[in-house]
């Protein structure tokens, strides 16, 4: 009743999410007792860093060592059930799937159906989605960032949009530092949009940023060619049955402008089927090949004038672009580029998956 009254659910979605939220919740379990997917180098370091804090060691409040301290708080509201950390990171997915409905007009909605059934298939969601990485949290800030960024674009700029829009940023950097120039050239250009005044506004306030210490060590440092050669050999090393064949490090701009192609290419469709040193891995190259059907529609829906939102487009290759550049490894790629690959896929709303839809469609056109 609350889905059906706040964000003007049917019966139907209701419905759905609810089995949805059943379905992981099992799958959940089978990952607890049968070893079906790869394990995440990710979740052994947050779960070390929830026993480094609950030791009193290493307490931070940026990065990964927030999602620590998550998992931390968690184990302790829990009696030490780690498990409980699985099944709340499901209903955090769930509720950012429900927000991600809301901007959607509700004319798309009666082609919903096309947008579940590529959530039931797309196979990233049931192998991070239940488990213990941040990823559910991460999704949860981004798609709210984007709906209360077109909640300002569509209507106006208003006290309570800002402050939800700025708590959401906040939260996302604090998970992942590095998206803070992102979120950073996404707020210029949505204050740009509305008024020149807010784009001189949120400029000088970047500016203010700048100047910080943290800021300065964590991302305007490392904004190098110098600094990106250094961070893939050193990461690559470690992680080499999972790293990319090939070691691509543009060493200066025009490097960079000829590679960056085939950089955000790989970030979207690896893994490759060399590059599979593990059968487990087979579920990687499924993800693959199902985004590569879900641009080739999305392409042809750009060429019939059918994509409904182009905010939604921009937003989400903002960040595959500079996530290409940086990643390292093909099970980065798939887990780094979920968030953004769902957000995009809200645009399947607008499929006319009937023939009888696209004639009416070209008639009211």
């Amino acid at each position: 009743r609350y889905l059906k009254s706040k964000y003007y659910l049917n019966y139907s979605s209701v419905k759905f999410f609810i089995i949805y939220y059943i379905l992981l919740s099992i799958f959940a379990i089978l990952r607890i007792f049968w070893n079906v997917l790869p394990d995440t180098s990710d979740s052994f370091l947050f779960l070390s860093i929830a026993e480094e804090i609950e030791r009193g060691e290493n307490v931070k409040i940026f990065g990964s060592h927030v999602y620590g301290n998550f998992i931390y708080v968690i184990k302790t509201l829990t009696f030490n059930n780690y498990y409980t950390i699985l099944f709340l990171n499901i209903f955090i997915f769930i509720i950012a799937l429900v927000d991600l409905m809301s901007i959607i007009p509700q004319s798309n909605r009666n082609r919903y159906r096309i947008w579940f059934g590529f959530l039931l298939i797309y196979p990233s969601i049931y192998w991070f989605i239940p488990n213990v990485v941040r990823e559910a949290i991460f999704i949860f800030c981004i798609v709210n960032i984007l709906c209360q960024s077109v909640n300002i674009i569509q209507n106006k700029i208003t006290f309570k949009y800002v402050c939800l829009l700025v708590f959401y940023c906040s939260i996302t950097v604090i998970l992942r530092p590095q998206t803070l120039p992102v979120l950073f050239i996404w707020l210029l250009f949505l204050s740009c949009r509305q008024n020149i005044k807010y784009g001189i506004l949120v400029m000088i306030i970047g500016l203010l940023f700048l100047n910080t210490n943290y800021v300065q060590q964590e991302i305007v440092q490392k904004v190098s060619f110098g600094y990106l050669e250094a961070f893939k050999t050193e990461a690559t090393s470690s992680i080499s049955k999972i790293a990319y064949k090939e070691l691509i490090i543009p060493r200066n701009l025009k490097e960079l402008f000829m590679l960056f192609p085939y950089l955000i290419f790989r970030f979207l469709f690896s893994p490759f089927p060399w590059e599979l040193s593990n059968l487990q891995y087979t579920f990687a190259f499924v993800d693959a090949i199902l985004i590569i059907i879900l641009f080739l529609v999305l392409g042809w829906m750009t060429i019939k004038g059918l994509v409904w939102n182009w905010d939604i487009v921009l937003f989400s290759f903002l960040f595959i672009f500079v996530m290409g550049v940086f990643e390292i490894a093909f099970t980065g790629a798939v887990r780094h580029r979920m968030p953004y690959i769902l957000i995009l896929s809200s645009l399947l709303l607008k499929f006319p998956f009937k023939k009888y839809n696209l004639t009416l469609y070209n008639q009211h056109c």
